[in-house]
């Protein structure tokens, strides 16, 4: 008979214990092929996750020039697409990621007053709803409805258009073909170029686009500046992990080759694979550091299972070396089935990792992200074999080594000191590990804590159920009670139950650790969603400036659940404060306020906005009853009004000469719109020079549009004079039925006197200190959304603001536009951030209605999806790693209770059956059993259940759980139906079916067991 038939015979007649044997190899090698298995798909899910949500022009690539006839800019399309194939055509790696290019032109052009882009775009009339034919042919163009309706055009008019800058360049007629309408405004086939932009701007009217197929029409004028460009969008779904550093050289090579033509080739692609590093990098560093604690668990229950076997085929061992074994062959003998099986386990592991890591890809991570099977994982599940032979090596020298009469001993041994200098080793390293966590809790070694500590704690375990059991066997022994002393006699002098307990505590410890920390983390995500979104749903859009964003949502959504708001960035001790300007009337219903209810905010928004005078709205003329009681001899006077329209700059409009008496004084007011306003009145000289005068006027009343206005000539404080330079003159106002201005001084400007149409001073909700000396102050300067300094006081103060963080200032944005459109136009700031915040009750196609009003939606974010991402992100996925790790844990404990089970269970049935014969009723041996077992598995699941949270709550504040480099700092825990209860749910379910398969094992002990002395 050979050996591997003495091995299959011996796993054939132990099945049980062979299966269970089996399991516990494969999920070691599982356990070890899932961390380089997982780690490489979490990356690759972040890789594609990152560049998916990145905006199609933030990972597309443009290839072009910008200029006139003597540039780049006037080479044909045809032939920029030439040199390009050329380029890609030597780079296969980059030809295969970059789409179907989108070829563009476009320039400035005026017609009618306004200003537009006349725009060639590659098959734009199939994204265009039409009214008429598609401009295919030379000097034909497609007009938007809107500017159509606005112009009183038709299909078949011509239109004049002024190609090239004012003053030069030359007119071109086009016949119009057909009146368009965009499908989808805001499709990503539009780049980042606002085509649809029809409305009022800082320099006068803007008309949506006028497009053109034929490129040689916008090439007419060499004096014109066009944009000659080629716009490639990314295929994100090829790229794979192995493609980025590729990539990024054929990028740069590729912008080598396109200068030697003179083009630009433009893309912020590796600035988003570098922000997708960072979690790529975190994932790398965790993944190993998560491992480490289920692999040793795995050595560990390996070294066990072997030292069981071994120690449970002592007496053959002894009966081969009595035949005259060597010690080689009598080493085999022992070894060869526990060799096999971890042998064999080694495929069925890997495919298991594999497996389990695609299951967890299609749930978790990026669509299409999938196991990759690379030499990583098969080096992972060798390195788990010869770890599991190492593991018996080491496990059964001890037995191996042992002479006959010691094999053949039935007694267990004692532990030996190795066992005291392994824990010594044990402690020693659990300290280690607290000492790195106090200085930094993101270190490797202190992430290994909470295992180590659960090590420790289980050891401890361990030695108290052993002193706990010796001393109830005493005690049972005095009283005679048969259940106690049956049970505590097992615990006293099973040794492999004491190394149960500590694999038990340990498994817990680790799945309670992880259990507990995704669902502090999944708060975590929620709340930094809530944080960073601050609406149900975000658009950031493109508009001409604040109030046309007003009145594109009041528009847009009538019924008031959604909300402009204009974002800007300012300044302080080098700090960068948020300021963010938002309709207060509508903050409660769409703002999502993290520990604020409705009506708190609510409250607050009331304080943003106090009661104020309306502004004095104008039409197309102004008119003045003034009464001059004196004038001096010169210099000359003259009364002007300041007027605005929305997101123009404040310009003076003269009424006219001052003159003695009573008079009404007239100015028509050429292009102002619906919105135009009255900032104030002023007056000042005809002419230049310094000579001093003084003046006294007296404004009866005022009138637009042949109607009168409401100034509240009477109302004190309703009118101010502004504030003038050093030196300046002086200007006093009084109230009354008639408006009394008093002027003196020498100061060659206009004095002014303002229409007070906000508060004084700004009120603002303050997130962290005043920007000013001191932290607490009631009140600061800083430029809001212009360049001028405006007076802020605090209204409220609060820890963070919703979508602007710790270090902000939210104010009223009607109020705040009012205050700087006095001295600015917003139209041309370009530091001005807009964006669209839509709440539960706004309309579900609220970006498509921006678009067709002129605001193009730039991106669009909502706290679920943000939640999505951030689960879909390095701690997240790392996470996931240590819930996946703690499973196997769990699986490992369950196949070692098992295992205590099965080896030496022939004995053990005998010695139950000895019991009954005795006289010991089946219902005791049963309580018995239950106790043991309770005891060997109760005190570690409660043990490694209070290891595994404490741990987490004390390594968790200093560990990123949203973002990478982030850490949590101060969180919350509220008992939920979340990780943690299911997975101690499920181990205490565990466990009792493992109970029940032991008891029902250990019920065969019937009195035949005794026939023949069989054991």
């Amino acid at each position: 008979m050979t050996a591997w038939t003495v091995m299959l015979r011996g796993i054939r007649y132990r099945a049980g214990r062979s299966f269970v044997v089996f399991l516990l190899a494969v999920t070691a090698t599982t356990a070890a092929v899932l961390a380089p298995a997982y780690s490489r798909a979490a990356q690759q899910s972040v890789l594609t996750d990152g560049l998916s949500t990145a905006s199609t022009d933030a990972t597309g690539l443009t290839v072009g020039a910008k200029g006139t006839a003597d540039s780049a800019a006037f080479m044909d399309l045809a032939e920029i697409r030439l040199a390009m194939n050329a380029a890609l055509d030597k780079d296969r790696l980059l030809d295969e990621r970059l789409d179907r290019p989108v070829a563009a032109i476009d320039t400035e052009v005026t017609y009618g007053g306004a200003s537009a882009r006349l725009a060639f775009r590659q098959d734009v009339c199939a994204q265009l709803d039409l009214d008429g034919a598609c401009p295919d042919n030379p000097g034909e163009v497609a007009v938007s409805r809107r500017t159509a309706a606005a112009h009183e055009l038709k299909p078949g008019d011509q239109i004049a258009v002024h190609l090239g800058p004012e003053g030069a360049g030359r007119d071109k007629t086009f016949k119009i073909t057909g009146l368009y309408a965009p499908k989808d405004a805001n499709a990503a086939y539009w780049g980042r170029t606002a085509y649809f932009s029809a409305g009022a701007d800082g320099d006068g009217e803007r008309a949506d686009a006028l497009f053109s197929l034929t490129e040689d029409d916008l090439r007419a004028e060499p004096s014109a500046t066009l944009s000659t460009r080629l716009e490639y969008p990314l295929r994100a779904d090829r790229v794979r992990l192995d493609d980025v550093a590729g990539l990024r050289e054929s990028l740069q090579t590729l912008g080598d080759r396109m200068r030697g033509h003179e083009l630009d080739v433009t893309t912020t692609l590796p600035a988003v694979l570098h922000d997708i590093d960072t979690d790529q990098s975190a994932i790398a560093r965790t993944a190993p550091v998560i491992a480490v604690p289920l692999l040793l668990l795995c050595w560990f229950v390996l070294f066990l299972l072997v030292a069981s076997l071994t120690e449970e085929r002592a007496p053959e061992i002894a009966l081969a070396k009595l035949r005259g074994y060597p010690s080689g062959r009598a080493a085999r003998f022992g070894l060869g089935e526990v060799v096999l099986l971890t042998a064999a386990a080694v495929p069925v592991g890997l495919a298991a990792g594999l497996g389990l890591v695609q299951l967890a890809a299609s749930a978790l991570l990026a669509p299409g992200v999938g196991a990759e099977v690379r030499w990583q994982v098969f080096a992972a599940a060798g390195v788990a074999f010869a770890a599991g032979i190492v593991a018996a090596v080491l496990a059964a020298r001890q037995t191996l080594s042992r002479p006959v009469l010691g094999l053949l001993r039935r007694v267990p041994e004692r532990g030996g000191w190795r066992a005291g200098v392994t824990e010594g080793v044990v402690v020693a390293a659990a300290g280690a590990s607290l000492v790195a966590a106090v200085g930094d809790r993101t270190s490797p070694l202190a992430l290994l804590a909470p295992p180590l500590l659960a090590l420790v704690l289980g050891i401890a375990a361990a030695r108290l159920l052993g002193l706990w059991s010796a001393a109830r066997l005493r005690i049972a022994r005095r009283r005679g009670r048969i259940v106690p002393l049956l049970s505590a006699a097992q615990l006293s002098r099973r040794p492999g139950g004491q190394r149960l307990v500590v694999v038990v505590t340990v498994a817990v410890a680790l799945l309670s650790f992880a259990a507990t920390a995704w669902d502090v983390a999944a708060r975590a995500r929620s709340d930094a969603a809530q944080d960073a979104i601050g609406a149900r749903q975000v658009y950031t859009v493109n508009a001409a400036h604040p109030d046309a964003l007003a009145a594109a949502v009041a528009k847009a959504d009538p019924s008031g659940h959604s909300m402009a708001v204009v974002r800007a960035s300012q300044r302080f001790d080098n700090s960068p404060i948020e300021l963010l300007g938002v309709q207060a009337d509508r903050l409660a219903g769409v703002a999502v306020w993290r520990g604020h209810s409705r009506e708190q905010v609510g409250a607050v928004a009331a304080r943003l906005h106090p009661v104020a005078a309306d502004p004095l709205r104008l039409g197309k003329d102004l008119g003045a009853e003034v009464t001059v009681d004196a004038l001096p001899a010169k210099p000359a006077l003259r009364l002007a009004a300041i007027v605005a329209n929305p997101g123009q700059p404040p310009r003076t409009v003269t009424l006219g000469a001052l003159a003695k008496g009573t008079h009404n004084y007239h100015a028509a007011l050429t292009g102002c719109t619906a919105e135009c306003r009255l900032i104030g009145l002023a007056v000042g000289r005809a002419a230049g020079g310094s000579d001093p005068f003084a003046v006294t006027v007296a404004v009866r009343g005022l009138t637009t549009d042949g109607g009168p206005l409401s100034p509240g000539f009477d109302l004190a404080g309703r009118w101010q004079a502004r504030h003038a330079a050093i030196g300046g003159a002086t200007v006093a106002v009084r109230a009354g039925a008639a408006l009394g201005i008093d002027v003196s001084g020498s100061d060659p400007a206009d004095a002014v006197v303002e229409h007070v149409d906000t508060p004084d001073a700004l009120p603002a909700v303050l997130a962290g200190g005043a920007p000013t000396d001191d932290a607490g102050a009631a009140s600061f300067s800083l430029p809001g959304f212009s360049e001028q300094p405006q007076p802020f006081t605090v209204a409220a103060r609060t820890d963070s603001l919703p979508r602007a963080g710790r270090r902000a200032v939210m104010f009223d944005l009607d109020y705040a536009t009012r205050m700087a459109e006095r001295t600015a136009s917003l139209a041309d700031n370009g530091s001005l951030r807009y964006e669209v915040w839509a709440g539960d009750g706004a309309p579900a196609d609220l970006g498509a209605r921006l678009g067709s009003l002129g605001i193009q939606v730039l991106r669009t974010e909502s706290i679920d999806g943000y939640t999505d991402q951030l689960g879909r992100r390095a701690p997240a996925l790392g996470l996931w790693l240590y819930l996946l790790a703690g499973g196997a844990a769990i699986l490992l404990a369950l196949g070692v209770v098992l295992l205590t089970a099965y080896v030496g269970v022939r004995a053990r049935l005998y010695e139950l059956a000895a019991l009954r014969v005795a006289g010991v009723r089946a219902g005791q041996l049963r309580r018995a059993l239950f106790r043991e077992y309770r005891a060997l598995l109760g005190l570690p699941l409660v043990v490694g259940l209070a290891a595994g949270i404490v741990g987490a709550l004390v390594m968790l504040p200093g560990v990123p759980l949203v973002t990478v480099g982030e850490p949590a700092g101060s969180f919350s825990y509220e008992p939920s139906l979340g990780a943690l209860p299911i997975a101690l749910a499920l181990t205490v379910l565990g466990l009792l079916l493992t109970v029940v398969v032991v008891l029902r094992l250990l019920g065969r002990a019937t009195p035949l067991r005794l026939k023949d002395g069989a054991q």
